[in-house]
């Protein structure tokens, strides 16, 4: 599967004729933290939850997570981790 992109017109033609006050939200529970300029023609859509850094190891079990988010409020293992678990 390739990477899906999204263009800033694409995005508008599905807000068009909401109202300002409308509501975006995201699945999955993420939350939206901000918008950052990358370069003059994109545009990046941050999420407040922190991203895992995920091992090599973990990559090569589990190949089909591309990307998984922390919850902020997940307890924290002595050595500094949070434990994980694909189901």
């Amino acid at each position: 599967m390739s990477d899906r992109i999204l263009t800033v017109g694409e995005l508008r033609s599905h807000l068009i004729g909401l109202p300002d006050d409308s509501v975006v939200s995201f699945s999955g529970g993420l939350s939206f933290y901000r918008f950052k300029r990358w370069g003059d023609d994109e545009v990046v859509l941050e999420f407040g939850e922190p991203q895992a850094d995920l091992s090599p190891e973990f990559k090569r079990r589990n190949p089909h997570v591309k990307v998984a988010f922390i919850d902020v409020d997940s307890p924290v293992n002595s050595d500094g981790s949070i434990s994980v678990t694909v189901r």
